[in-house]
């Protein structure tokens, strides 16, 4: 295809087969746009424009102490403050709601099995986590009865020494921090169901681990609360300097639950998830993305003037803003802008079920 008949095709294509609900992406009345973020930077810095941006939850952290290259990862730093504000009343006021999540070094299977170095003891480091957890919280004002989260972010298989490690640790929180918070997990689909069905948790996000294991299964049997659907996007950042926006990661709520244990502004509308889950789809296999220029995007294209993403991996997904026959205009990075094309039948029919992640 020729640059100028793909021009032609996408303006075609834009203009005339919006889904509806999407005449305005890109702008802050979107209805269908991401409305939960999370994000290891202070989010104060930039709440207006989130706000702007339609996002009504940001995902911060809670951590015993701060990690070499996060400086700003915790949502209770001093550091965070801005005028002597914290960073969650700053959200808070620009009408954002928060979710806590836990992250100390939790990437680390060791960290579960017999502690960091600092701790010495699987039971100490449990201990030395659900103390900084309910000590921050209480100093940025979460209220009891919402949740806080605990990150699982390794790949945890079956029968393994780390999933009776991760039992173990949940068990701690349920008996310390459970008192005053409900309990949520981050992490694959073999922790949130083993987790679950063990009654340790309330709360089941899934991590973005589409080939760890039993993900695929865990989404597909609907019994999640949230899904991180994209990773590592940048946003707000100046035109042609991707790297430099803020570090975002992009995440869907399960439209069948009323609440993910959010504290602040209050709960997302039901409806608006419903809206944000019926516009995207997995891609089935790995999929090329036909590219457009900025004019064809109505004189927008990519909001920072970078190179969009030219291929979709198998079993990401992204937002339809268009159909055409056999092509669908496509948002790859939850920017809310169209990044270009692709073939309807490289996607599922709809977000409930995920393709096997084995299938070709």
């Amino acid at each position: 295809m020729s640059i100028e008949s793909r021009r032609t095709f996408t303006k075609g294509l834009l203009a005339s087969a919006l889904v509806p609900g999407t005449s305005a992406f890109g702008q802050p009345n979107d209805p269908a746009s991401i409305a939960i973020i999370d994000t290891p930077q202070n989010a104060a810095k930039v709440a207006a424009k989130l706000a702007a941006q339609n996002v009504k939850v940001v995902v911060r952290f809670f951590a015993r102490k701060p990690q070499p290259g996060l400086r700003e990862k915790v949502m209770a730093s001093d550091g965070n403050m801005i005028d002597g504000v914290r960073e969650p009343t700053i959200l808070i006021r620009n009408g954002l709601s928060i979710v806590s999540l836990y992250q100390y070094r939790n990437n680390l299977p060791e960290k579960f099995l017999k502690g960091l170095e600092d701790t010495g003891s699987a039971k100490a480091e449990a201990a030395a986590d659900a103390k900084a957890a309910l000590d921050q919280a209480k100093l940025v004002g979460q209220p009891e009865g919402s949740a806080i989260y605990f990150g699982i972010d390794f790949n945890v298989t079956r029968n393994s020494s780390g999933m009776d490690a991760v039992l173990e640790y949940f068990r701690f929180m349920n008996q310390t921090v459970g008192g005053r918070y409900v309990i949520g997990i981050y992490g694959n689909g073999l922790v949130n169901r083993t987790l679950r069905q063990e009654k340790l948790v309330s709360y089941n996000w899934i991590s973005a681990s589409r080939a760890h294991a039993e993900t695929v299964d865990f989404y597909n049997s609907g019994d999640w609360h949230l899904f991180q659907n994209q990773v590592d996007r940048r946003w707000f950042g100046p035109p042609g300097k991707c790297a430099t926006g803020l570090d975002v990661d992009t995440n869907i709520q399960n439209p069948r639950v009323s609440s993910i244990g959010a504290w602040g502004a209050g709960e997302i509308d039901k409806s608006r998830n419903q809206k944000i889950f019926d516009q995207r789809r997995f891609a089935i296999r790995l999929t090329p993305v036909v590219q457009q220029s900025a004019d064809a995007a109505g004189g927008g294209g990519d909001r920072l003037g970078c190179k969009a993403d030219n291929r979709v991996p198998k079993n990401a997904n992204v937002r339809i803003l268009a159909q055409s026959g056999a092509w669908s205009g496509v948002d790859v990075d939850e920017d809310g802008y169209a990044d270009g094309q692709v073939r309807t039948a490289d996607l599922t029919s709809d977000l409930a079920t995920m393709p096997p992640w084995g299938s070709s």
